[in-house]
């Protein structure tokens, strides 16, 4: 389906895993195949390899220096599509992710649905480095992750320059650590008091240079300030928000311009530099400073590469500092499994036609897109194409009767294929309207136990001119002739709802529409 290279023998690996989220720390992972590839706009998106994983525990909750695992998806086979750094636009990232999710939905043989498939995203622009987004849950969020991720990283590098120009560096960056408890012991900054009420220690950590960084825009409504907030809440354990404040916003966390005054005369800073303060347990404070040290001098390289998780917003937060590819090492527990080219030709031989070229096949038969692409990952492929096929009728009436149908399992509709024709057959012909088309595919739905032809038979249609038809409208005109109904439009409407209950949808609702309105004319 990916056309990819499958392996001669599979090798399992070890990938460490150091979170927590695999107790025996490494996730077992092995390539399938490599050097894949599927159609997109007249190009190739590159399949690097095709992976079989082991699924890690789900994260319930992590406070301070406690996380909680859920371990029911713990091990479950996983399988990873890893395409090349081909999609150039947020839009082709998740058309891509889109067409991948189409190809293995179509199969049959995937389990699908949110939480069961979850896309990695990396990102990256021209200058800057790969940031991973890990566990994106739905496609529509990949287009604006990936366009704020980029947005992100070009402030980096807009910062990276700004900070080349001011002469900053690695080597400039001395990070000087101040404690703030005898400066701050009198003030009247509640987060502040509540922290020395804790026993807690006040830091603060001077930054050479950065006068103006910490405010830098980023994402929407978030700043380079985020980037060392959210640095110091997953590495340091400092949870409650705000976990810092910082002199280029003067008043965060209750802090005032004047305390600002204070602390950066007490520290000695120029007006070049910029203040950062922190509050907690002392280890966890002494950790967050050297991280906020080392967070400033990767600022002055553009982009670190790092993994970063989603939020529903569409901007993104640290989750940690991208692993190498340093941490995979054999499983020596795993021995390899040989890949004969007969279990390969026989299981090519039961895969069904991909999803893109089912794809061509009905847009190039007028089907519009939209329409294709909700019929090639439905159960009702077959059903369609066939109707379609034979009778010509709108794809639209098509796929809009057929999702009223309650059938999943794939097989088990095979054996209503044929029947479910004939009921179109039965509306092409005239001897069914379109709402007793819709109407009997609702109560096969609905788990009716007659069958196709019984349904026909109910609602077989009746002549407009039938006698006791005619006789029907002429009572209800007259019924409705009172001037209840200033709008003579929906007094039509109100006759063709009556006549439709009373009948049953066994009345073309066009002609019906069009005799009474010829007969309340005059």
């Amino acid at each position: 389906l990916l056309n990819c290279a499958i392996v001669d023998e599979l090798h399992v690996s070890r990938k460490q895993y150091l979170d927590g989220s695999i107790p025996t720390g490494f996730q077992r992972t092995a390539i399938v195949g490599v050097d894949g590839w599927v159609p997109y706009k007249g190009r190739k998106i590159t399949i690097t390899h095709l992976c079989l994983e082991e699924d890690a525990c789900r994260e319930i909750s992590d406070k301070g220096h406690d996380i909680v695992f859920r371990t029911d998806r713990l091990s479950m086979p996983l399988l990873e599509v890893i395409t090349g750094p081909d999609m150039q636009t947020p839009r082709e990232a998740m058309e891509v992710n889109e067409l991948l999710g189409r190809i293995l939905k179509a199969s049959g043989l995937v389990r699908r649905g949110i939480g069961s498939v979850r896309q990695d995203v990396n990102v990256s622009i021209n200058g800057g480095q790969r940031a991973e987004i890990k566990g994106v849950p739905q496609t529509w969020m990949v287009e604006k992750l990936t366009s704020i991720e980029a947005e992100r990283q070009a402030a980096l590098l807009q910062i990276k320059e700004a900070l080349r120009l001011r002469g900053i560096n690695e080597k400039t960056i001395h990070g000087e650590k101040i404690d703030l408890a005898p400066i701050l012991k009198d003030t009247k900054i509640p987060i502040i008091q509540k922290a020395f009420n804790n026993g807690w220690s006040v830091k603060g950590i001077k930054i050479d240079g950065f006068a103006g960084v910490l405010s830098w825009p980023m994402q929407p409504g978030k700043t380079f300030t985020d980037e060392l907030s959210g640095r110091i809440q997953v590495i340091a354990c400092l949870d409650d928000k705000p976990n810092l404040a910082v002199s280029d916003i003067p008043h965060m966390a209750g802090f005032t311009p004047e305390d600002w005054q204070i602390i950066r005369k007490a520290c000695d800073c120029k007006y070049t530099d910029a203040m950062v303060v922190v509050w907690g347990a002392a280890a966890d404070v002494q950790t967050a400073l050297s991280e906020i040290k080392i967070r400033a001098i990767e600022a002055t390289k553009g982009v670190p590469n790092e993994t970063r998780q989603a939020h529903a917003d569409g901007t993104t937060g640290f989750e940690r500092i991208l692993p190498g590819a340093d941490r995979m090492y054999p499983d020596t527990d795993s021995p390899p499994v040989e890949i004969t080219g007969e279990w390969i030709s026989r299981l090519r031989a039961e895969l069904p036609e991909p999803a893109y070229k089912i794809e061509e096949r009905l847009v190039k038969a007028g089907v519009p897109e939209s329409i294709v692409i909700k019929v090639v990952v439905s159960p009702y492929l077959e059903v369609f194409e066939k109707i379609y096929n034979k009778l010509k009728l709108s794809p639209e009436l098509i796929w809009s009767v057929l999702r009223n149908l309650n059938i999943k399992d794939r097989e088990n509709l095979k054996i209503y294929n044929g029947e479910l024709v004939k009921a179109f057959e039965a509306y092409k012909s005239g001897d069914i309207s379109k709402d007793a088309l819709y109407a009997i595919f609702k109560q096969i739905g609905a788990g009716c136990d007659k069958t196709i032809r019984q349904l026909i038979a109910d609602y077989k249609t009746i002549d407009i001119k039938n006698p006791e038809v005619q006789d029907s409208i002429q009572m209800l005109l007259k019924e409705t002739s009172n001037g209840v109904f200033h709008d003579e439009t929906k007094r039509i409407h109100f006759i063709c709802g009556r006549m439709k209950d009373k009948y049953a949808n066994r009345l073309d609702g066009a002609s019906l529409y069009r005799e009474i309105a010829l007969k309340a004319s005059k």
